[in-house]
């Protein structure tokens, strides 16, 4: 049953250590999607397929095209390459103690696929998730796809609740608990450390 909290951060102190670090990971992988997208890479050149402007399907398939080419991640497994950055990570163990490097691959994988079919949905109503700034894709975007597959991943009490706006606040305050000073830069190691 969804609920809506009279005050969100009533719930952190009820929320486990664990529970803490799968919503911090997901913030990060999102964070780590945004940034390792082609569109950003500096020899992105995006193939353009045929377009015929009298036929609407082409024109549809064409924009799909280009938006999943601009979108797609720089090496094609951003799952595999954020979950070996932050198992490597100098904070790992500070940030992730309680999960284990195949818990962190697992939940990025569960994100990451529900996202995949959530983006696709958006693209087919004319927008897209990729439309905000990073901090802002990361918590927005890790507060949904948590919501959507938290009884997944272990965390079915976040499935109950229903207000965007609470969830964003909880994922929002845990970031700031466990991430303090790096929140703006997600995990930036103090060595530049790359997603």
């Amino acid at each position: 049953m969804a609920r809506e909290l009279d005050k969100p951060l009533g719930i952190l102190e009820t929320i486990s250590p664990r529970d803490k670090e799968v919503i911090v990971l997901g913030a990060v992988f999102f964070w780590g999607k945004y940034m390792r997208r082609q569109v950003l890479a500096e020899d992105f050149e995006p193939d353009i397929p045929p377009v015929y402007f009298d036929d609407f399907l082409s024109v549809l398939r064409a924009g799909f095209s280009l938006h999943r080419q601009e979108n797609v991640d720089i090496d094609g497994d951003v799952v595999g390459s954020v979950s070996d950055i932050l198992s490597k990570h100098p904070r790992r163990q500070e940030l992730f103690g309680n999960l284990t490097d195949s818990d962190i691959r697992n939940i990025c994988w569960e994100l990451d696929e529900i996202f995949e079919n959530q983006e696709f949905c958006a693209q087919c109503e004319s927008w897209s998730y990729y439309d905000a700034e990073p901090e802002d894709f990361a918590v927005g975007v890790a507060s949904t796809m948590l919501w959507l597959r938290g009884s997944r991943i272990g965390m079915s009490w976040f499935n109950d609740i229903y207000s965007g706006r609470d969830r964003g606040v909880i994922v929002e305050a845990i970031l700031r608990e466990k991430l303090s000073r790096a929140f703006a830069g997600m995990l930036s190691s103090g060595e530049d450390a790359e997603i």
